[in-house]
């Protein structure tokens, strides 16, 4: 076996250790990444032989009935066979315990669908005599190994690394005494790159590899890896399909819809999340935001190895994730097959038709290339009487430039078009804002970058919006009273700095939006900023942007305390000049802060006593000299609760802490420090601490890192990790 090196060595010394109570070990990952053979390998290692009495094997795939696992497994394990045909369930069970009773046993139990067989029948009859006895169970699903009524530790199977991924191809390939001839190297490592490093699909192109090596098949492989994978070797897509058959329904859809994002894309959550619940994948409970419902979703589909996490956040939620290329052409086919998914990669110019065949429930647009707009030739076209969703994703250069989008919404082809949830054209650059846009009364999730703001207030006429996100390369942008009508609005993202319109005296009650929990960028300037914060009273998230300049009078920091359910604010200042700023006290601050963010504006350190003092704050990130100077100086019992602290690009030089702050501090991440002559000694005697990673600082700082660790290790805490990186990392 090829790969896995290193798992293997880990899993057999778990499995050779003399930890003496019953143990189960669970191998998890994605269909094909090598989970029962990575099994038979344990299983028929010498080590394992040796050390085990007993050795057994059952596979418990779905559909496995109680009688045919426990026949398997008893016939692994004796060798008297003639009789177990005869027996009822409750008599092999029987013979099962009465056998392995007092013995040190080996049992893998494979490709496992459900805990029932196991929390109902196996368990019973697997004994624990302290004999050191070791179960290996191998699953897609996270959750169902967490359902298995018996401690368990769980082995997530990553995908191959490239040189481990190549080898494995040449393996399977060519003879054991020849290698690969060089004019093939090129389009070799072009099929291994495609498949991602996952096992079983280089397996699967290895063998059509070799059934012809020269570069004409090898091109041809390269050119059509897909219908390759489907055409020649269907049974692996049907391996990968049978993990999306057993998703539940509400999960089908969602799991569909990543595939609409690019190739090699790692997309935001946030974005996921916000167009699942536009498209109407989330079931309102009631009970929960429907953003907690969707990441609920999102987690189930991890779980199951369908989605790969590529980015996690400090409280172990996802900010990044992606499918596998081969999973993202097997959510072509069936959202094809299901009337759910098109994908168009055509480069021709945007021109949109009236469908005439009553098909397709959601239109998903994904284009690239030469700056032009993809086209749907009309014996292309997906037929449909009610597009859900229209986006477009431009993946070869960052933006497609365009002076006029042409969606045609005349009365006889509007309909297909007037029912659209989710219109995605972030990467779409307009001249002006697209007026057919407010035809399309049903949108709830609207994306656009725009150069011309004129009509930006007719938005209101989209009363059902619950998602507007805006990029523009203005310096800032005015929202008029009417966008106060969009009562649904849930999340709204500018990219330039937001102002509200001043609604003066004439607004006797004005309109709330109860809805809105994201709101960033907005300029926290003027007389009525107070208003428009009392008109969003249940944000979540925030950011503020001010802009101070010379001319400008002293700015008072913002009154936050009146909500009281923000937990995460960004405060981003850019001072042109010496302008005269303070923070606001701690009891002008959200109540229940938990994460903060500042960027800019140059304060002195001793302002960060007041951040200091916020009781429930968690995560503090320090960007871009927010705090300027040589020294902070910190006093006793600061940061009571802090968990993760990054400083990027200060220039600090004399960091100072007392024994008695930080003490629940668990990462500690420096971007950027090149003038810090040392992280604080106080870190050496935090047990809390276990993750210090440093971006091209100060040798020094670096130095100190090390020395931190080597003290925590001197006390037993060998948790610390230490990652030094020598370059900058992004903000």
């Amino acid at each position: 076996m090829v790969g896995f090196d290193d798992e293997a060595i880990t899993l057999l010394n778990r499995l050779t250790g003399d930890q003496k109570q019953l143990e189960v070990i669970s191998l998890v990952g994605m269909a094909g990444i090598g989970k029962t053979t990575l099994a038979k390998r344990l299983y028929n290692d010498p080590r394992v032989v040796y050390h085990f009495h007993v050795r057994g094997w059952a596979c418990l795939a779905e559909g496995q009935k109680v009688k045919n696992v426990l026949y398997n497994l008893l016939s692994s394990v004796i060798l008297d066979k003639a009789s177990l045909h005869k027996m009822t369930n409750q008599e092999m069970g029987d013979k099962l315990y009465e056998y392995l009773k007092g013995k040190k046993y080996f049992i893998v139990l494979d490709a496992i669908w459900g805990s029932f067989i196991w929390n109902s029948w196996l368990k019973q009859y697997l004994p624990d005599d302290n004999t050191g006895c070791k179960i290996l169970v191998t699953c897609r699903m996270q959750n169902v190994v967490l359902e298995i009524s018996a401690p368990v530790s769980i082995h997530n199977l990553q995908f191959l690394g490239q040189n481990e991924s190549w080898n494995l191809f040449v393996c399977k390939v060519f003879a054991p005494n020849e290698s690969c001839p060089r004019e093939l190297m090129e389009l070799g490592s072009e099929i291994v790159g495609r498949s991602k490093g996952l096992p079983l699909a280089i397996v699967v192109l290895a063998g059509i590899a070799k059934k012809d090596k020269t570069t004409e098949w090898w091109t041809y492989i390269v050119q059509n890896i897909g219908s390759c994978m489907h055409g020649e070797e269907g049974q692996f897509i049907d391996i990968l399909a049978s993990s999306y058959e057993h998703l539940p329904n509400h999960l089908k859809s969602c799991f569909l819809h990543i595939a609409s994002f690019p190739q090699n894309y790692e997309i935001p959550v946030k974005k996921l999340v916000w167009s699942w619940i536009a498209e109407g994948f989330i079931k309102d409970t009631r009970e929960e935001k429907l953003e907690d419902v969707a990441e609920d979703y999102l987690r189930d589909l991890v779980d199951r190895s369908l989605v790969v996490v590529s980015k996690r956040r400090f409280d172990g939620g996802i900010k990044t994730c992606y499918i596998h290329d081969l999973l993202r052409y097997l959510c072509f086919k069936k959202g094809k097959d299901s009337k759910l998914l098109w994908p168009i990669c055509r480069y021709r110019q945007l021109s949109l038709f009236s469908p005439s065949h009553p098909t397709l429930y959601n239109y998903f647009f994904a284009c690239a290339a030469e700056n032009k707009l993809i086209h749907c030739r009309k014996k292309q076209e997906p037929t449909s009487e009610c597009f859900h969703s229209y986006s477009f994703h431009h993946v070869q250069s960052n933006h497609v430039n365009t002076t006029h989008l042409n969606i045609y919404l005349d009365e006889q082809k509007s309909l297909v078009y007037k029912l659209l949830r989710v219109l995605d054209l972030e990467y779409i650059i307009l001249e002006n804002f697209p007026m057919e846009i407010l035809q399309l009364v049903h949108l709830k999730y609207l994306a656009l970058w725009i150069f011309c703001l004129r009509y930006l207030s007719l938005l209101s006429n989209i009363w059902n919006l619950e998602t507007f996100i805006l990029c523009t390369e203005k310096g800032s942008v005015t929202l008029q009273q009417d966008i106060w009508k969009l009562v649904k609005l849930r999340h709204l993202h500018i990219s330039s700095e937001l102002e509200f319109e001043d609604a003066g005296s004439s607004s006797s009650s004005p309109l709330m939006l109860y809805n809105l929990q994201t709101i960033s960028q907005v300029c926290p300037s003027g007389g009525s900023f107070q208003n428009i914060l009392a008109r969003m009273p249940n944000l979540i998230r925030m950011g503020l942007h001010q802009t101070l300049s010379n001319n400008a009078k002293d700015f008072e920091s913002p009154d936050l305390s009146s909500l009281n359910l923000l937990k995460s604010l960004k405060f981003e200042y850019q001072t042109l000049g010496m302008i005269k700023f303070c923070l606001p006290q701690p009891s002008k601050f959200p109540p229940n802060l938990k994460k903060l963010t500042l960027v800019g504006s140059h304060l002195d350190w001793k302002e960060m006593s007041i951040i200091a003092m916020l009781p429930n704050l968690e995560i503090l990130k320090i960007k871009d000299n927010f705090f300027s100077g040589p020294l902070w100086e910190g006093s006793d019992k600061e940061f009571c609760r802090l968990k993760f602290l990054k400083l990027s690009h200060i220039n600090l030089q004399q960091w100072i802490a007392s024994s008695s702050s930080f003490p629940y501090l668990e990462q500690l991440v420096l971007n950027g420090c090149l003038a810090l002559e040392e992280i604080p000694s106080r870190f050496r005697e935090n047990r809390t601490l276990d993750r210090i990673e440093v971006y091209r600082s100060s040798q020094s700082a670096v130095d100190s890192a090390w020395q931190i660790r080597e003290s925590q290790k001197y006390m037993g805490n060998d948790k610390l990790k230490v990652i030094i990186h020598p370059y900058f990392k992004e903000n």
